[in-house]
């Protein structure tokens, strides 16, 4: 299976008049990973991509938000007021530091 790069400029095409169109494109990102900009009049108007390259998006769009929402929270305030327990401490399992 070739696939292509995700950063590669995604082909454009006018959108598909048949069934059959639609299904070819389908085919066609499904087996190279290659994103397809569909065109409504020369406008853009959606995009079919890989369903691996859908995860790497929502993966990043969660991380993202996750930053978004560390940024808002005062972790000097939060240790103070909410302080890990000791045991956690003292036990042996992984720590994620």
């Amino acid at each position: 299976m070739s696939t292509q790069p995700l950063l590669s400029e995604p082909d454009r095409i006018e959108e598909p008049q048949k069934v059959q169109e639609y299904w070819d494109l389908v085919s066609r990102v499904a087996s190279t990973h290659h994103p397809v900009i569909i065109r409504r009049s020369g406008a853009d108007l959606v995009a079919v991509i890989a369903v691996e390259h859908l995860e790497l998006l929502q993966e990043m769009i969660a991380q993202q938000e996750a930053e978004r929402l560390a940024a808002q929270v005062d972790w000097a305030h939060a240790a103070q007021t909410s302080p890990p327990q000791q045991q956690w401490f003292a036990e042996d399992e992984p720590k994620p530091f």
